[in-house]
């Protein structure tokens, strides 16, 4: 499922590269060639924007011609570079796509994905899903990503090559584009798959590689794009640990925004197994709005929190920040302190509370001592308990 949602975002933007060229090709009128600056080893390639599949020439490379049937050669008046690929399963040598794939010059790669014929020739190697042809046609295409996602044909085997290596393709793409105009339609369409991509371990690194290589309003689309899912994101396995990442390697409003987006949903995710780690991560960020935020909201859900597995260590991140008064007066005031005391994982909340306010603030000690002194004979005889006994027996008197 994460596969086939990843591979719904690469679609989306290579389409979106489609309509790019088409824009173009309407605007040049009957211009044959696609300006680049890269330099397309040592012949530059020509192709024709107005190749018909349904020629009976289309098909000269599959063939072994040394030119276009019916052209002598030429095409608009201009020579064509032959190209001279292995007929496919040929009878005489047996061999697959994948065989001739790595019998191909280094030079021949790129000119073959232009051509109709060598783009089919192409995808039917990548489809053999053979992993070293498929390494071979993305080395030898990779620097020319942008000429094949504005080419009918070259656009063709970047969606085929895509499908296949996924993230690597897009990572190395955003690299190649991100000083063209061309990047604003593929960060849109990685937006349009923005959850589906933070789910996805390999998705996700396609997201961080454009937080790290483009500026705040290239970025912008993403930011509005983590908006509407990052609770639900904070809740995923995968979700929370990229969430995280997504939270540190963004700043200014947007990233307020998410925050609150987030922490407005606090009680919720403190209980979570996986939203407490969201949670736990912005308070270490010791951001004052936040942490005020967080700890007043869960005012009255502490003494539940504490006898969780997750919530404690939500309890006790607030106990260490600024804002631990909070979390102590609503533990004594429950009259449950006691039995948090004694509780598997509700003690290690009640030792944190003495030390922090032992250290930082006394008055909120003297507090808790107040209130954990009457109960001291039952918490040493207790398996979790005694934990709380010896650090009140081993502290100094008030």
């Amino acid at each position: 499922m994460e596969e086939d949602s990843t591979n719904y975002a690469n679609a989306e933007f290579l389409a979106r590269f489609k309509e790019l060229f088409n824009r173009t090709e309407d605007q040049s009128g009957d211009q044959d060639y696609v300006s680049s600056s890269q330099n397309l080893d040592d012949q530059s390639v020509r192709f024709s924007t107005s190749l018909n599949p349904n020629t009976t020439w289309a098909w000269p490379v599959l063939r072994n011609e040394e030119s276009l049937p019916g052209t002598n050669g030429q095409q608009n008046g201009t020579s064509y570079p032959a190209l001279s690929l292995p007929d496919p399963y040929s009878q005489e040598t047996g061999m697959g796509y994948s065989v001739q794939i790595k019998l191909m010059k280094p030079n021949q790669m790129i000119r073959t994905a232009l051509e109709f014929s060598g783009s089919w020739f192409l995808r039917n190697a990548l489809a053999e899903n053979n992993t070293e042809s498929t390494n071979i046609i993305f080395d030898g295409l990779i620097g020319y990503v942008l000429n094949l996602a504005v080419h009918p044909s070259g656009c063709n085997v970047l969606l085929s090559l895509t499908q296949l290596t996924g993230s690597k393709t897009i990572r190395r793409l955003i690299q190649l584009l991100k000083r063209s105009c061309f990047i604003d339609p593929v960060v849109t369409a990685l937006a349009t798959g923005f959850s589906d991509l933070m789910q996805d371990q390999h998705g996700a690194l396609v997201i961080h590689r454009c937080l790290a290589q483009l500026n705040s309003q290239q970025n912008e689309v993403l930011y509005k794009a983590a908006l509407r899912p990052c609770v639900a994101l904070a809740t995923h396995m995968r979700g929370c640990i990229e969430l995280n990442s997504f939270i540190n390697s963004i700043s200014g409003p947007y990233r307020d925004h998410l925050l609150h987006t987030i922490t407005d949903n606090t009680v919720f995710l403190s209980q979570d197994p996986r939203g407490n780690f969201v949670i736990q991560h912005i308070l270490d960020l010791q951001h004052p709005v936040f942490t005020k935020k967080i700890c007043s909201r869960l005012q009255g859900y502490y003494v539940r929190l504490s006898f969780q597995k997750s919530g404690s260590h939500v309890v006790e991140k607030c106990l260490n920040s600024s804002d631990k008064g909070f979390a102590v007066v609503d533990l004594v005031d429950s009259k449950r302190l006691a039995q948090v005391a004694h509780d598997q994982f509700g003690n290690y909340v009640i030792q944190t509370a003495l030390k922090v306010t032992q250290d930082s603030d006394r008055l909120l000690y003297g507090y808790l001592r107040k209130a954990l002194d009457p109960h001291l004979e039952i918490l040493a005889s207790h398996l979790h308990g005694r934990n709380v006994f010896k650090l009140i027996k081993d502290a100094p008197p008030i």
